[in-house]
Parts: structure tokens; C-alpha cells; sequence
């Protein structure tokens, strides 16, 4: 069983730094996962990871939903942002998929959640890493991960 804890950048206008995504799927835009899978083959979560999840983070603002996973560092093209902004994808971040990927080749129930750390809009990047509300909610996030593991 895995829990990836993270950070994302928020794609959608009603996210806030700080905010906790509950990941559903992963949207494949990096290399790792293409070496575990073919394309088309969809990574999600495991539902009953999610809602464990969702049970333990003490009611912490959150949000259920794809993510889009890319290793191309800061190259989400206008194009991109877009396209996966207006379908509904609520952050981006770098390793989500892959990670479900070889979960799913190697048979083994995941579940991610992650913090939203910076925002990208249309106007720009506007970055939060270091702010003392996304460290207190990563760290609520690490104790529900820690409580969903050993529940399960």
C-alpha cells in the first residue's frame, strides 16, 4: 500500500495555497510511467484509500479530483494549462502518475493527496512554497497519511 504526500500547483481559481487535493487520477504527461504501462492506460487511486484519507484529515479544507503529473519543470505551455484547467483537472505536480503507474503494474492499492503550494493562473506563477499555512497543512496531511496506513 502507498500514500504519496505532496505539493501542487493549483490550476483551478477557487484553490488557495494550502488547500489539500485528494487525488482520483493522474493524468500522464511525464516519462517514468510510459516505461510500466502503455499510453492510454488510465492511473487512478485506490477509492478506499481515499476516503480513509479524507476520514483522518480532520475536516482540513480539501478538494477530490485529477491531477495532471508532468516532469517538464515549469514548461506547462498556455496550450496545456488550459486544455487541463478547462476539463476539470485541479493541480499539477510531477510525480503522480508515475507513481500510480507502477502501482498498478506492481498490484498494490495507492492513494496522493497534496498541498497546494503555488497557483498558476493565466496572469502567472504565483508561488507559496515557503508560507507558514502550507507547512501547517502539509504537516496535517502527513499525520492523516500516518493514520490512514495504519488503519489499513
Amino acid at each position: 500500500m502507498i500514500i504519496e504526500v505532496g505539493l501542487a500547483g493549483g490550476l483551478q481559481e477557487f484553490l488557495k495555497p494550502a488547500d489539500i487535493i485528494v487525488v482520483t487520477e493522474a493524468i500522464r504527461d511525464e516519462g517514468t510511467s510510459y516505461h510500466y504501462l502503455p499510453p492510454g492506460v488510465k492511473v487512478e487511486s485506490s477509492q478506499r484509500l481515499r476516503e480513509t484519507l479524507i476520514e483522518r484529515s480532520n475536516g482540513i479544507r480539501h478538494f477530490v479530483g485529477p491531477v495532471w503529473s508532468t516532469d517538464g519543470v515549469y514548461r506547462e505551455t498556455l496550450g496545456k494549462f488550459r486544455r487541463f484547467r478547462d476539463s476539470g483537472v485541479l493541480a499539477v505536480d510531477m510525480e503522480t502518475s508515475a507513481i500510480f503507474a507502477v502501482a498498478k503494474y506492481r498490484g498494490v492499492e495507492v492513494a496522493s493527496a497534496q498541498v497546494i503550494s503555488d497557483i498558476l493562473t493565466e496572469r502567472g506563477w504565483f508561488p507559496a512554497f515557503h508560507e507558514r499555512y502550507v507547512r501547517e497543512s502539509a504537516e496535517v496531511l502527513l499525520k492523516a497519511a500516518l493514520e490512514a496506513l495504519s488503519k489499513s
